[in-house]
């Protein structure tokens, strides 16, 4: 019995801890290279099934034995398709941000103490705000997007902290190969 691609799993394993140990600056690039070695994980489990002939008339192996190969592989499927949603929506999360996403993400900050920012054509200010304290709309996005990160790391840290992270086993589902 031995694991479907212990090196792969291993390397998904290190990315995540790293991803969930990361900082706000390189966060976008770890979820990027993560994204990438989750692709090619599925893309090995995909190509299990011809290598491994998880067919029930195979005559090498029982039925029993090609039913508990297949949920082995379709386990491992899911849980990659789950770490790549969810990586793919933590980058979008940081990167599609319109100018009303923008200005909601300043409010709910309460970037520099307030949470009056508004949206207009010339960029994001608020109420009482003198002209040099107006931003443009690209640099509340930027903004905005550096806030979701500093509190997503911030989230990760403090349950981290506590004790409530842990970060997930790839399945290690074992298949008799012949």
């Amino acid at each position: 019995m031995r694991m479907l691609h212990p090196a792969l799993e291993e390397k998904l394993r290190t990315a995540r801890l790293a991803l969930d140990g990361t900082t706000c600056e390189n966060i976008i690039e770890l979820c990027k290279q993560y994204l990438a070695l989750l692709a090619a994980y599925r893309r090995e489990l995909y190509s299990l099934p011809d290598t491994l002939e998880l067919n029930p008339q195979s005559k090498t192996s029982s039925r029993a034995d090609v039913n508990a190969n297949r949920r082995a592989v379709r386990a491992a499927i899911e849980y990659a398709t789950r770490e790549r949603e969810w990586a793919a929506g933590l980058i979008l999360s940081f990167t599609a941000i319109s100018g009303y996403g923008a200005v909601e993400t300043l409010n709910r900050q309460k970037h520099r103490g307030r949470d009056d920012w508004k949206l207009s054509a010339s960029g994001a200010s608020y109420s009482d705000a003198a002209d040099g304290e107006r931003m443009t709309i690209q640099e509340a996005v930027e903004t905005a997007s550096l806030l979701r990160r500093e509190a997503h790391v911030a989230r990760n840290a403090s349950a981290a902290g506590a004790g409530r992270i842990t970060p997930p086993d790839i399945p290690k589902p074992e298949l008799e190969l012949w």
